[in-house]
């Protein structure tokens, strides 16, 4: 089980709500085995890998499934976004590179709570990094982050 939520028994409950940026891969996960032996009544058995979801069994239980996933495009916005907060704590702080940084703040978060970023938020990223401060515009990582956002938004 790669993720997901499983209870079983009286008054049970199982939740997923955590942020997706998509679906984990099950390549090289070992083959799943049957169970051996004789099934308890509620017992719960998934015969597969389990990436997402939630499972809840017996009297009285509740499952439920609120996950958040981005899209391919947001995905990588998100990786890039975060490579370039990475990169921004080893410039001299000035008052661009801080507005540049919350910034990026607000688009990582709005990603993670929502599954994407606004249209808007994406223009002012992608003026914030295209204008005016030749340290931000010389970083490769800002430059991944203004290709992300053409990418999504088409211009």
């Amino acid at each position: 089980m790669t993720g997901g939520a499983i209870a079983t028994g009286a008054g049970a409950r199982a939740r997923d709500r955590r942020r997706r940026g998509g679906e984990r891969p099950v390549d090289g996960l070992p083959a799943p085995a049957a169970p051996s032996g004789s099934r308890v009544p509620g017992e719960v058995h998934v015969a597969g890998h389990v990436t997402g979801g939630a499972v809840a069994a017996g009297e009285g239980s509740e499952a439920e499934y609120a996950a958040v996933a981005a899209d391919r495009g947001h995905r990588e916005l998100l990786e890039a976004v975060r490579l370039l907060r990475q990169h921004l704590e080893l410039l001299s702080v000035t008052e661009e590179v801080t507005e540049a940084d919350g910034e990026l703040a607000a688009v990582e978060e709005e990603i993670t709570r929502t599954g994407r970023a606004g249209p808007g938020r994406l223009a002012r990223l992608r003026s914030l990094l295209t204008t005016g401060n030749t340290a931000l515009t010389a970083l490769a990582s800002a430059a991944a982050v203004v290709g992300a956002v053409t990418a999504l938004t088409g211009g």
